[in-house]
């Protein structure tokens, strides 16, 4: 790895496994992690020399190349994959990636030449407020759900735009590790869907405008079509598989719709007392899959997997791994670090479910294993972590 300092007296190597260290071990900011990078022999066996200062940290990272840390983060998965340490559902030869945006923070007040921008009504009076927003891809219905890459969204353009310019990439570096992309209803455009098919791969969208005259031409045909009834636990569906629907003009090519409506029953404890409650859902999605290759209810699972982006990756790393804090406003070093923090969670998630035994991780949440990780730093008195790097001349 390289950055764009002049003469650093502190390697580029040390920063970055600063940043590294600062997702494992959940530290919530620079300036807490270099309170315990003063600690005397504690950080030795981890870094060589003299530990950055916060500020060191910020500059380093906010020139780093960012095409190397993407090559990182590949390298991590493709070899993840390769020796089967990622996880997919029994006998499904596809693998599904999930596309959507992800807001970090936002500001009243600091703002940077790449900030977006947005109006807000405060007190009854309109204020400009300033936000970064990324798209990311992550593979879903797997273990552990790996991030593959992120896209930073420019000033004056749309989610869709930057998702277009992730996709080539990811589609680029991946390859074959990537079968079919799903997103949410905004990515509904032919562009984005010509794309992904160019490649051949393959899309599975949802469906939300009922404006559309795709919408309303799926909705009259399931009326002369008997649905497919699957009954589970706690959810029953009716499932339409409706192919070669030629009302999506603008892609030029005819499209499956599979319409599926879900009632659920559950027990939820409300008030103190138990209660069934009673759930209807609509869910429809839009795919290049003929029936004859996937079936209706793998297109349904694919659909709901896409929630993986939600729950196991944005709401698991912007509650526990401090993915919407401001370290440091600067567009690289806001890349740089997302992209650290993907490649931190992906190893200390394989580590838990790969390496530990099942007696090792009783009791014991990832997050108790950051405390552990960053306790058993002082065990380390004499020891060196790292393998000697060969250097040829």
């Amino acid at each position: 790895m390289r950055d764009g300092r002049p003469r650093p007296q502190i390697p580029t190597a040390t920063v970055w496994l600063c940043a590294f260290a600062l997702f494992v071990l959940r530290v919530p900011s620079f300036h807490a992690l270099e309170q315990d990078l003063r600690r005397p022999r504690r950080w030795a066996p981890w870094l060589s020399g003299r530990p950055p200062s916060a500020d060191t940290l910020g500059r380093g990272l906010a020139g780093l190349g960012l095409p190397e840390v993407r090559q990182l983060l590949a390298v991590v998965n493709r070899r993840a994959w390769r020796r089967k340490a990622i996880h997919g559902v029994r006998g499904d030869p596809y693998r599904v990636v999930a596309v959507d945006g992800h807001e970090l923070w936002a500001s009243r007040a600091r703002c940077c030449a790449h900030c977006l921008q947005r109006k807000v009504i405060v007190g009854g009076v309109p204020r400009v407020e300033y936000y970064h927003r990324v798209v990311v891809a992550q593979w879903v219905g797997v273990t552990p759900p790996g991030i593959l890459d992120i896209e930073r969204i420019h000033p004056q353009e749309g989610e869709v735009v930057a998702a277009r310019r992730l996709v080539a990439r990811v589609l680029q570096t991946y390859g074959r590790l990537v079968d079919v992309i799903t997103a949410d209803a905004l990515y509904l455009e032919a562009p984005f869907i010509e794309q992904v098919l160019a490649a051949g791969k393959h899309v599975v969208v949802v469906l939300k405008q009922e404006a559309r005259e795709l919408y309303q031409d799926a909705d009259r045909l399931r009326a002369l079509v008997a649905p497919q009834v699957i009954r589970e636990e706690a959810r029953t569906t009716r499932l339409w598989d409706l192919p070669e629907l030629t009302s999506f003009p603008t892609l030029g090519r005819p499209v499956r719709v599979v319409w599926a409506e879900e009632h659920t029953v559950t027990r939820r404890v409300v008030g103190g007392r138990r209660q069934r409650v009673e759930e209807d859902k609509r869910w429809i999605w839009v795919t290049d899959l003929s029936a004859g290759v996937v079936p209706a209810p793998t297109i349904q699972r694919w659909g709901h997997a896409r929630w993986d982006l939600e729950t196991r990756g944005f709401s698991e790393l912007t509650t526990l791994w401090h993915m919407d804090h401001c370290f440091i406003h600067h567009v690289v070093a806001i890349e740089a670090l997302l992209l650290t923090l993907a490649v931190a969670f992906l190893t200390t998630y394989l580590f838990y479910t790969r390496q530990l035994k099942p007696a090792g991780r009783r009791h014991l949440t990832r997050q108790t294993l950051a405390t552990r990780l960053r306790d058993d730093l002082t065990l380390l008195a004499g020891a060196w972590i790292w393998p000697a790097v060969q250097r040829s001349d």
